[in-house]
């Protein structure tokens, strides 16, 4: 594993992203919810 992050990369591809898509993640982020409920893992989606 500590030979793959030590060699040094020569070129960085940057990405270039919509802001519609920026703005859809960050919404979607931050009307998510996690609830642990007897050793289950459920997700919610708040509206």
């Amino acid at each position: 594993m500590e030979n793959i992050y030590s060699e040094e990369q020569e070129t960085v591809k940057t990405v270039k992203t919509r802001r519609e898509k920026v703005d859809f993640l960050l919404n979607y982020s931050k009307s998510l919810r996690v609830v642990d409920y007897k050793n289950h893992k459920f997700e919610v989606t708040l509206n």
